[in-house]
């Protein structure tokens, strides 16, 4: 039996195999069935400042009577740092006690000094690591991208200050240049990165002629651009990468792994195949497929197709997209 351990963010995990952040890792229940079902860690489901600060201002309205703005607010800022994540915190202290699995807890928030606030909370709660979601789309037509990325950076430089269990950040794929801020992500000391972010997509209802927000589950289709950029980023950083979106398979878990992600993310393949033991299928396939190349242990195909170690050295830029191209003419 080939052995799957692998370490992610400094963490030792049995498998390769994570749940990434999702309705599913929100409760103890399901957390505890997802441990028995083979998942390695999982990432809890997000934090978002946003949710936060709306259900502090309707708190503060409703102590308040006709108390005045002022007050309202001042009441607003005093519940905000004194409440914050409670409830999201007590959740992680629960699943801190009902499983032995690693946690990673998640934050998506937009304050630099909110971040700090939420991260240290999460450390004290027990997190054995915590996932930065640095989503926050840019649309001030007079900020360029170097002050976007400057920007990330100083949150992560300052949360990975504060804090001493591990720091992963969530990526979009949508940076001007992906492997420069990866480069200075990893020189500011996270541990790991996550590619990538998928986020809720618009549509347009023609009936209705308003905008709706379709989440459709990803599908193995999605991994191809995961697969690019982690054999392209892997050679350049010292960090864990992980993959998200689209591994839906032991075979997809397998491509993951041969460009050199530390393990793989699933979620949506849980949702549509309803049945948890979907993870264990995926072990097994990639136990079977490493049977039968001959691999004892992940650490013997790992990055073996990470850009570097392919013959033209282009494999995942322009030469493969003219080869492709031409084919298909």
């Amino acid at each position: 039996m080939p052995n799957l351990k692998t370490s992610y963010l400094g963490l030792e995990l049995k498998n390769p195999l994570v749940v990434s952040s999702s309705p599913l890792t929100d409760n103890v229940t399901s957390v505890k069935q997802l441990e028995e079902a083979g998942a390695a860690a999982i990432v809890m489901r997000s934090i978002f400042e946003e949710q936060i600060e709306a259900d502090v201002a309707e708190m503060a309205a409703s102590l308040a009577g006709d108390t005045s703005m002022a007050a309202i607010e001042y009441m607003r800022a005093d519940l905000l740092g004194q409440l914050g994540p409670e409830k999201y915190v007590e959740k992680l202290r629960a699943m801190r006690m009902a499983v032995k699995i690693p946690i990673i807890a998640s934050i998506n928030c937009v304050k630099a000094a909110n971040w700090i606030t939420y991260a240290k909370k999460l450390e004290r709660a027990g997190a054995d690591a915590i996932e930065l979601n640095l989503y926050h789309m840019p649309v001030d037509p007079e900020e360029d991208a170097a002050s976007v990325e400057a920007r990330r950076l100083q949150v992560v430089k300052t949360i990975r200050n504060e804090v001493k269990v591990p720091i992963t950040v969530k990526l979009s794929k949508h940076y001007t240049s992906l492997l420069s801020f990866a480069r200075m992500l990893d020189a500011a000391g996270v541990c790991g990165m996550v590619l990538f972010n998928r986020f809720l997509q618009t549509q347009i209802d023609t009936e209705t002629e308003s905008i709706f927000y379709a989440h459709d589950y990803s599908s193995p289709h999605v991994l191809h651009s995961q697969l690019r950029w982690t054999a392209v980023i892997r050679d350049w950083v010292r960090c864990s990468v992980a993959i998200s979106g689209g591994i839906h398979s032991g075979e997809d878990l397998a491509r993951a792994l041969l460009v050199g992600a530390d393990v793989g993310y699933v979620c949506s393949v849980l949702y549509v195949r309803e049945d948890f033991g979907v993870i264990q299928e995926i072990l097994d396939n990639l136990s079977a497929w490493m049977a039968d190349k001959g691999y004892a242990s992940l650490s013997e195909f790992r990055g073996k197709l990470r850009e570097s170690n392919l013959r033209d050295g282009n494999g995942f830029e322009r030469m493969q997209y003219v080869k492709a191209a031409t084919k298909l003419s």
